[in-house]
């Protein structure tokens, strides 16, 4: 049974604390220690009293601001999953006129996320699963009462989520190969893609008998690094499905250096469907997410969220396979 969360006065007698100390804890209005400032938010935060102060801070409308939190997982380039994501929160976030922070989430930040969610200068925020830090932001938010939305899949957050379909994305993939008659199938995998990797393999039927597994990464270079892989371990290999287009970009620039045709020697499918993915030679066959409508469901659904709707369920964003030049 969920415990009755506590109010001003009685949180501020569990710490031994005037109740001044408290608000001031939460403003910027008012001399109190960084020390004391951050032990009572740490308290807070356990206690689960922050859900009055925020429920306060929506009512006056004080904040319009919105924050998107996000895991920084490819290093060393662009992570261009994330930014069409972004493009969609910040165009539904323009239109609302929500100001919009931009927040990368990695071990060392979280005190500052944390801070950015707990002073009350928020009215909400969008996370991106895929992290433990994620999730732990996810927490912190519900044990504050903020409104929050997950994109993506996070355990026990269904109801406020926006979730894709790589599963199917994948499985499509592997359909089309085999309705196209190739026969020696790899998959050149990525970051968190257990959906993807059994999706294709039900698409494949059965020729995933015999499909090569390659671990593949998320760069441009781990893309072309894979492709003399793949040929050593599976000579015949004549089609793959890459965990997204970056990788499968790289691989394709390995395969023409290296005097394969595209498709005709090895047909390749990338996944996600950004923009580059199309004015790339030859034009990349992919799975579509729908990159900008899933920021734009997400700043949808935390709106319904703040405006105290009860929401039943969350949103999902359907994927289909977009044959190009590829494959």
């Amino acid at each position: 049974m969920e415990t009755r969360r506590l109010n001003i006065k009685e949180f501020a007698s569990r710490l031994g604390i005037s109740t001044a100390t408290v608000s001031r804890a939460f403003s910027t209005k008012g001399r109190i220690s960084e020390k004391t400032r951050r032990m009572i938010i740490a308290k807070a935060e356990t206690l689960g009293y922050r859900a009055n102060y925020h429920a306060r801070n929506l009512i006056g409308r004080k904040s319009h601001t919105v924050a998107f939190f996000y895991p920084p997982l490819i290093k060393g380039e662009p992570d261009y999953f994330i930014t069409e994501i972004m493009f969609g929160v910040n165009s539904s976030t323009s239109s609302r006129s929500n100001p919009l922070q931009i927040h990368p989430i990695y071990p060392g930040s979280m005190e500052f996320c944390k801070d950015i969610i707990l002073n009350g200068s928020i009215s909400g925020i969008i996370v991106t699963a895929g992290t433990p830090e994620s999730s732990e932001l996810v927490k912190t938010a519900k044990n504050a009462g903020l409104p929050y939305v997950v994109i993506g899949h996070m355990s026990e957050e269904k109801q406020r989520a926006v979730t894709f379909d790589n599963s199917r994305g994948a499985m499509l993939a592997g359909k089309y190969f085999r309705d196209t008659g190739r026969k020696n199938p790899a998959y050149v995998g990525g970051i968190f893609d257990r959906r993807k990797r059994e999706g294709f393999s039900t698409g494949l039927g059965p020729i995933s008998s015999r499909l090569h597994f390659d671990e593949g990464g998320s760069t441009f270079h781990d893309g072309y690094s894979s492709f003399e892989r793949v040929l050593k371990a599976a000579p015949g290999t004549d089609c793959v499905l890459c965990a997204n287009d970056i990788l499968a970009i790289g691989f394709i620039k390995a395969a023409l250096s290296k005097g394969y045709k595209v498709p005709e020697d090895v047909a390749v499918i990338g996944f996600d469907d950004i923009r580059i993915a199309r004015y790339f030679s030859p034009a990349l066959t992919t799975v579509r997410l729908h990159l900008d409508e899933l920021g734009e469901k997400s700043v949808d659904l935390l709106k319904r969220i703040m405006d105290g709707e009860k929401i039943i369920s969350g949103e999902s964003v359907d994927c289909e396979l977009i044959v190009r030049d590829s494959a």
